[in-house]
């Protein structure tokens, strides 16, 4: 009787450790995986994901902020930062308003401040970014959108104890995914105000203004409609003019 294995046991043998070779690489393969998508779920909570469903629409996501990103000295600090895909042909504009502020339109009195870029050819990204800081005892507002950013003090009596405390508006909240704008839309990046109006010198109520300061985005191509209803001039930017071509079911 020989000794020497069949044709068909060596071939049972080298189909066996193919398997084996096999299932080996499979889990290998799996925990890489593994690994890569922990490790993705970590750059988006890091980054936010920006799922842009409809390039020719304003998407925003939001940014979390990490915990060592707060400088020394700094008493406290809440931020608000978004990726925002702009796109082509845009014209990204900003509008600050800071002071006094309506509770429902970039309308306000006080300090205020506009930026503005030009539309590209192609779709681009922005990162903007919103702070309220406090430092040696008083609030200080400070933005940084599109290239431009600007730094600017709170009333002297500006103070709060919690953010329960104002009423905050923002583009998208913290657990929300991207958010997708039309382009004639204006966009309220941030509104943050006290919840009671502000008061006049002779302790009377202001008209429909609040202490706080708002950020609106919009497309270059409605930015007289924009600013006629920033200034007041209407009670919102549809059926006015935008750089000489009226809106879209406006009259002439």
């Amino acid at each position: 009787m020989s000794s020497h294995p069949s044709p068909l046991r060596i071939t049972r043998i080298v189909l066996a450790l193919a398997v084996l070779i096999g299932i080996g690489f499979s889990i290998r393969y799996n925990l890489e995986l593994s690994r890569l998508r922990e490790t993705h779920a970590e750059l988006r909570e890091q980054i936010g994901l920006l799922d842009v469903a409809d390039p020719k629409k304003v998407a925003i996501a939001h940014v979390p902020l990490p915990d060592d990103a707060i400088p020394p000295g700094v008493e406290h600090a809440h931020v608000w930062r978004y990726r925002i895909h702009i796109p082509a042909n845009y014209g990204p504009s900003y509008k600050i308003q800071r002071g006094l502020i309506k509770a429902d339109s970039p309308q306000g009195r006080g300090g205020s401040g506009s930026s503005w870029s030009s539309p590209q050819k192609n779709s681009e990204e922005a990162l903007a970014s919103m702070a309220l800081i406090k430092s040696d005892g008083r609030w200080i507002f400070c933005r940084s959108t599109g290239g431009g950013s600007s730094t600017s003090s709170m009333p002297n009596d500006f103070d709060f104890d919690s953010l329960d405390d104002l009423v905050i508006e923002t583009a998208i909240s913290p657990d929300d995914k991207t958010r997708m704008f039309e382009t004639d839309e204006a966009i309220c990046l941030i509104r943050l105000r006290e919840k009671t109006l502000a008061k006049k010198r002779n302790g009377k109520n202001e008209e429909g203004l609040y202490r706080g300061f708002s950020v609106y985005l919009y497309s270059a191509k409605h930015r007289d409609a924009f600013e006629a209803w920033s200034e007041g001039e209407t009670t919102s930017m549809q059926g006015t003019p935008m750089n000489g071509t009226p809106l879209q079911g406006a009259t002439p």
